[in-house]
């Protein structure tokens, strides 16, 4: 991408934001948004940072990426030895877990590497593969993306009906594979950027999303999740009402019925079909 290129400045912040106490509604349904985008957009957040470091980089041709070019973020984060790379696909950074994101600067300064790549400390522990509801961890760092939950809820177009029972009451992300990672036990937000609890939240209200309309996602589109967009997003929402199994949620999935995206139709009847079952399971 950049033939000019001798060097890559590998950098991480931590993203952990506070676990705030929910003393909201429990009747009402709510979904899971993974830690990442629960407060302000690390993107913005990191470039600023990265920008900041680069232009104090005497005489030197840079340019900063932070998640919006295909260069192997977390092999370069490993080779750099600021990182390591764990069996559930993740980079771990001392201090930090893999409560992390990555961002580069790279350079035509001919620079020297600073470690050499640090070690795995996973050894023969395998909670996360055992934890993995979809089983996307296939080997040492290796996922499917096809079946990994977090993808899922990233990705565009519809859900396979076997997938979407796994995919729970997600939103956007999934954490299960960090959460349950002895690594990551005693690490602490350290971050006050990702302090402030920002759109999407924790826990959304899953039927203001399945309900959200057009001029509603433009206020919050530049939100840490703005980018999958509205249809995503309000196709998630669906499925993890389904999941959930609240009758609160069938008003907004009847009214999905009748939009026009053929994919979201298909997905408020999968959800309203949930509903009702179990509602009629809850008569019998």
């Amino acid at each position: 991408m950049f033939p000019w290129a001798k060097s890559v400045i590998c950098a991480a912040i931590s993203y952990l934001p506070p676990v705030h106490e929910d003393e909201r509604d429990k009747s009402i349904p709510r979904g899971f948004v993974a830690r990442v985008a629960q407060s302000t957009d690390y993107h913005a957040v990191l470039r600023g940072k990265l920008d900041r470091l680069a232009r104090n980089i005497p005489g030197a041709r840079f340019e900063v990426c932070v998640d919006t070019n295909p260069l192997p973020e977390r092999k370069l984060a490993a080779l750099s030895g600021m990182a390591w790379r764990g069996r559930n696909g993740c980079v771990f950074v001392e201090g930090c877990g893999s409560w992390v994101v990555l961002g580069e600067i790279v350079t035509d300064q001919d620079l020297k590497t600073d470690d050499e790549p640090l070690p795995s400390r996973c050894g023969d522990c395998t909670i996360c593969v055992d934890s993995c509801p979809a089983q996307a961890i296939t080997g040492y760092g290796i996922i499917d993306h096809t079946r990994c939950i977090s993808a899922l809820t990233q990705a565009s177009g519809a859900i396979d009906l076997c997938l979407r029972p796994l995919m729970h009451n997600n939103i956007y992300g999934c954490d299960i594979c960090q959460q349950v990672c002895p690594q990551n036990a005693d690490i602490r937000p350290q971050s006050p950027e990702f302090a402030a609890d920002m759109f999407p939240g924790q826990s959304p209200e899953l039927i203001h999303l399945i309900s959200m309309t057009a001029v509603e996602f433009k206020n919050i589109s530049s939100s840490s999740i703005g980018w999958i967009r509205r249809t995503r997003i309000r196709r998630n929402a669906a499925i993890a009402a389904g999941n959930l199994r609240n009758k609160k949620a069938l008003e907004a999935s009847a009214q999905m019925l009748n939009d026009d995206n053929a994919l979201l139709r298909d997905v408020a009847r999968w959800a309203i079909d949930k509903i009702n079952l179990d509602c009629r399971a809850g008569e019998g």
